[in-house]
């Protein structure tokens, strides 16, 4: 059973001097380490952290460690909090036996930026990119990909060798209930089972709203850009500060950040090149067999089969009757805004109107190429997923520009799902998008 508590008085104070400390290396990140929820409890490791802003500290072990090894601890929460890397695992695709693998990739993604900014324990001890063999200032997804490979590339070799099934990520599984290694939810890995929820500990560790999370990056953006005015551009760790450009740049909105992201992962993977996976069995290799020396079946071999990515975002415009034609232009606008932002078109750019059905399907080649518009009908996005899900070469990303009024499937599809709200005429059907689905909103004099 889950044992946590508010932190004592001297636990407090623990926790303050750590947080002057954290200050200390990176004043800029005062606002997220103001904002941090503490909660003691055993059951992690050292530090890990909720998508509320909820700190988990095991202040029996980590107080022995000092108050160096302690405040960088908490300046890596941060980071993975002002990186988004709860909100990235969804748009990458990470499944949940993934999570503390792609844990690892962001680990790998901020520690360089960490360690260049003076924390020195965790240059030590840290997870860095040259342990794979990559180099530093990639981002998650570059990292998660080389881990993917990795990890398929040694169930390969344990198969062939005759070896039991690895654990999760390739490694083996851990019942022993001992405390939990990672960053919790909040950097996208597992979620330990002691998280809490919206109501407990009786309003004592509340969770922070996305609206707050929004003022807390935008708040540490804003400390960034004022350091580096006082102090120089080279004063801030590259990797930080190109989060906050990011987060501040007035003409950047979200989807084309996560868009961009996504996409360029998918991307490195050029036509004609092939990669193998064990979500596809190979067709010539399905009947092998392991033998001991006696000639006995022991088991069989399951061989990964071929796959030739081709990486695509799939737009899906909806054309019903409740869309009028401005909001229609506004939808293409985003067709052609997110052409030029990623560098897509052909077969990397499908646009398709929907009302009720997918009334047809264009790569887009221009503003030419989507002007003529079908449908006008009833409304029914979730036949876009579908649609989508049932192609034979599955996008990379699903983005959907509709007014909202319609309805959703209520499982998670195995496509990532952007939703772009265009002309949204009441909260309530921002609302009723699933929690699956990424949203943004898009107003029409944007």
């Amino acid at each position: 059973m889950s044992t946590l508590t508010t932190p004592s008085k001297s636990q407090m104070l623990l926790f303050q001097a750590w947080r002057a400390t954290a200050l200390q290396i990176m004043p800029y990140m005062a606002s997220t380490l103001f904002a941090l929820r503490p909660v003691n409890t055993q059951e992690v490791d050292t530090f890990a952290i909720d998508d509320g802003l909820r700190v988990y500290v095991n202040f029996d072990k980590c107080e022995p460690m000092g108050a160096q090894f302690c405040a960088e601890g908490l300046l890596h929460e941060c980071s993975h909090i002002l990186a988004e890397h709860s909100m990235l695992a969804e748009v990458a695709g990470v499944t949940d036996e993934e999570r503390r693998m792609w844990n690892i990739a962001g680990d790998m993604a901020i520690n360089d930026d960490l360690r260049d900014a003076g924390c020195s324990a965790l240059a030590a001890h840290g997870v860095f990119a040259a342990q794979i063999g990559q180099p530093d200032y990639q981002t998650p997804l570059t990292y998660m990909e080389v881990l993917r490979r990795k990890t398929a590339a040694q169930q390969k070799k344990q198969q062939q060798n005759g070896q039991g099934q690895p654990g999760k990520n390739g490694q083996p599984t851990d019942d022993s209930g001992a405390p939990m290694k990672g960053c919790g939810s909040g950097s996208g890995s597992v979620a330990g089972g002691f998280e809490l929820g919206d109501d407990d500990m009786k309003g004592k560790a509340p969770a922070a709203s996305s609206a707050e999370k929004a003022m807390v990056r935008i708040s540490t953006a804003a400390s960034v850009r004022q350091h580096q005015e006082q102090h120089g551009i080279g004063s801030v760790p590259g990797g930080i500060a190109q989060i906050v450009d990011e987060i501040l740049a007035p003409s950047v909105t979200p989807w084309e950040r996560v868009l961009a992201s996504f996409i360029r992962r998918a991307v490195a993977h050029k036509l004609g090149q092939h990669d193998t996976t064990y979500a596809r069995r190979h067709r010539r290799r399905m009947n092998e067999t392991l033998r001991n020396r006696q000639g006995g079946i022991v088991g069989r071999v399951i061989a990964p089969g071929y796959i030739k990515p081709v990486p695509s975002v799939h737009f899906y415009r909806d054309t019903s009757g409740s869309v009028d034609d401005h909001s229609l232009a506004v939808a293409t606008n985003e067709v052609l805004a997110i052409a030029k932002k990623l560098g897509i078109r052909g077969d990397d750019l499908l646009v398709s109107d929907i009302d009720t059905q997918v009334h047809q399907t264009q790569k887009f080649a221009g503003l030419a190429s989507v002007t003529d518009v079908q449908g006008r009908g009833g409304t029914e996005m979730g036949e876009a997923i579908v649609h989508a899900c049932n192609l034979k070469n599955k996008p990379s990303v699903i983005v959907i520009a509709t007014d909202g009024e319609t309805y959703w499937p209520t499982e998670r599809p195995s496509v990532p799902v952007v939703v772009l709200l265009v002309n949204l005429r009441s909260d309530y059907w921002r609302e009723n998008v699933p929690s699956w689905a990424h949203v943004v909103e898009v107003k029409n004099n944007d």
